[in-house]
């Protein structure tokens, strides 16, 4: 479904317009991440505010992982977002320690009465956890890096799930509490991000935003920072973010109040899922192995185009989404979206070996259809060889493999039609990393070769 054009200039645009406009008097060159903190910071102070998925009530909290080089303005943006949330009343709170005692808490004793007391930790009570330096988070060999991504992922859930939810018992007590906060991290590139993407499902529960820094960007940044120099009056640049406070505030105040269903229409539905299905459609260029990992990304898609959606809508003052609101949605998450692709395929670079084996799989499959259509026993109309037959010849060719893994790794090679990529047509016809096509007969599949190898 082609995807509307709709110009808006709504309340809601102007303010988001000027949040940035504020945000880049601190941090220049950093628009998304201006963006996308406005995004952290009202999604947490209206938390209240759900969308229903069945029987689940979907809470709109963002959290944003921003992963940029150092020297880039992460840490002056930092201090922007913590004032502005303080001042909207959200207590925001900066983890420094990679232990779990930080987030979750620890016991202490009290010698004068002989008792234990329980100390918290930052989830128990903070509304935003801020971490400037978060490469720690990446170390996953250790224990502290493992129970803190945990308690995170905890944290991440929906509100009203009864997975968000913290039990830890540290000798005879119990730390026990439902935590609601939102995270805004900051990282370099480190060096363990590779594993944290192969291992955990943490990196896709965020909006995860990859930035570069060429010479040229960091020359650009240098020359509007001398450009300001004795330039900017204190009082015109404190009335310019105080004005945006202003507006933020009546916002939040209108929504905060008691739970808030947002409505989503079958119409407005029907767009998001084209949105997605165009995002999708991206990832099918991508690597073997890149793919499947960002195959993963998909499934939060929905999640985090909605809630961007809902937080525009609420910023023009509705609780009814319209198109105007899944636009925005788009246009703000299609760069982010395409560097994670970007960033994703280097990262998980494929090497000679599974490149190698890649191409095997490819080749037997090639080579083991046209043996089958010479031997013309198991073929309907000349090109359709039975699927069974190749996956059982397939395991001696593939080092003995299960007939499961020889079905799976068939699987990938083939382009099938059915009623489960009804809405995802384009998706479905995607031929280029497809050899194959599944048909039935009957009741028995068959496949036919679509495309030959280079």
């Amino acid at each position: 479904m082609p995807i509307p054009a709709v110009k808006d200039s709504s309340f809601g645009d102007k303010l988001i317009n000027d949040y940035i406009k504020a945000f880049s008097t601190a941090s220049f060159k950093n628009e998304t991440y201006g963006k996308i903190s406005l995004h952290v910071i009202l999604g947490q102070a209206l938390k209240n505010v759900h969308y229903v998925m069945g029987t689940r009530e979907i809470d709109i909290r963002i959290h944003m992982l921003l992963i940029k080089p150092q020297g880039s303005g992460k840490g002056a943006g930092y201090g922007f977002i913590k004032k502005m949330a303080q001042d909207l009343e959200i207590d925001f709170q900066s983890l420094t320690e990679a232990t779990d005692a930080g987030l979750i808490g620890t016991i202490d004793r009290d010698e004068s009465t002989k008792e234990n007391i329980i100390i918290p930790g930052l989830l128990f009570a903070a509304d935003i956890v801020g971490m400037e330096e978060a490469s720690v988070l990446f170390d996953y060999t250790s224990d502290f890096s493992k129970k803190n991504m945990t308690y995170m992922q905890i944290t991440m859930n929906a509100l009203a799930d009864s997975s968000c939810h913290i039990t830890k018992r540290l000798g005879s007590e119990i730390i026990d509490f439902k935590p609601h906060a939102s995270f805004l991290l900051m990282t370099y590139p480190p060096d363990k991000l590779v594993d944290k993407l192969l291992k955990t499902g943490f990196i896709d529960r965020v909006i995860p935003i990859f930035e570069d820094v060429t010479l040229m960007d960091r020359l650009e940044v240098i020359k509007i920072m001398s450009e300001n120099i004795n330039k900017g009056n204190p009082k015109d640049l404190k009335k310019q973010r105080d004005d945006v406070l202003k507006r933020l505030n009546t916002i939040i105040s209108k929504f905060q109040k008691g739970k808030i269903k947002v409505n989503i229409s079958q119409d407005v539905h029907k767009i998001v899922l084209s949105v997605i299905e165009e995002f999708a459609m991206k990832i099918l260029d991508a690597s073997p192995k890149a793919r499947e990992k960002l195959e993963h990304f998909t499934s939060r898609l929905y999640e985090i185009l909605l809630k961007l959606s809902i937080h525009h809508a609420i910023l023009s003052n509705r609780t009814d989404l319209d198109i105007s609101d899944i636009i925005y949605a788009r246009i703000t998450y299609l760069p982010i979206w395409r560097n994670v692709i970007i960033s994703i395929e280097s990262l998980l670079l494929i090497s000679p070996i599974d490149r190698q084996r890649q191409h095997s799989i490819i080749r037997n499959s090639v080579y083991e259809y046209e043996r089958q259509i010479k031997l013309n026993k198991v073929v309907k109309q000349k090109v359709w060889v039975r699927r069974l037959t190749m996956v059982e010849e397939l395991q001696d060719k593939w080092d003995n493999c299960s007939k499961e893994t020889a079905d799976n790794n068939l699987y990938k090679l083939e382009k099938i039609y059915g009623k489960k990529h009804e809405k995802f047509g384009n998706i479905a016809n995607y031929e280029k990393d497809k050899f194959f096509e599944r048909k039935y007969i009957g009741d028995i599949a068959y496949l036919k070769k679509i495309k030959e190898i280079k």
